[in-house]
């Protein structure tokens, strides 16, 4: 438990198992995806630009349930691009938790479509970005999939709502993965990122 908890990759090596074609499946990390999580870890602030089917979004899921799991009363908000896009994370981080061993669950309180809460007082909610996503809501960590393909009309009101409740937060934490579409928001941060 000790060593889950201080190490991510370790987790993920040893204990995460997620939906592969061939069924539920125990993962095998790439070097590279090691490397993300690492950098998940060690960085309150990512932003992964990636091509498709690198394993973005499972490696995301996987260290937000790492997240959840080893820490006390964190709010976790997870937005995609579109409805099923959203529920797919939420689904990822889902079966991380359902084929953990007994002795790495939290007790779970509640479990929705779209949202999950423990007895550590951590929860997840999973929601597709519209302008006021993020209302209401104390987020610590938020995790935004496929942020290049938010519809553009609203992605700034969407940012503006949230990014002042992360900022405000000496230990908040965001993660924006996505493959590359255009000149956008995600290509603004993203190569200011760089610069």
């Amino acid at each position: 438990i000790k060593r889950c908890k201080a190490d991510p990759v370790y987790f993920a090596n040893k204990y995460a198992q997620v939906m592969t074609e061939e069924g539920i499946q125990q993962i095998k990390l790439r070097d590279y995806q090691e490397e993300i999580i690492r950098s998940f870890k060690n960085n309150r602030f990512n932003c992964l630009m990636a091509s498709r089917q690198i394993g973005k979004t499972v490696m995301s899921g996987v260290f937000i349930a790492w997240y959840l799991i080893f820490h006390t009363d964190k709010n976790v908000l997870a937005v995609a691009n579109i409805a099923s896009t959203t529920k797919e994370v939420l689904d990822k981080i889902k079966s991380v938790f359902e084929n953990l061993p007994f002795f790495l669950k939290p007790g779970c309180i509640s479990n929705n479509v779209m949202s999950m809460k423990f007895d550590n007082g951590c929860r997840v909610m999973a929601k597709t970005t519209t302008k006021s996503s993020s209302i209401g809501f104390t987020v610590h960590f938020l995790y935004m999939d496929e942020f290049a393909h938010i519809n553009p009309n609203f992605i700034g009101s969407f940012f503006k709502s949230v990014y002042p409740t992360i900022a405000a937060s000496k230990i908040s934490r965001i993660i924006i993965t996505s493959t590359p579409n255009g000149q956008n928001k995600f290509y603004d941060i993203y190569h200011d990122a760089l610069e």
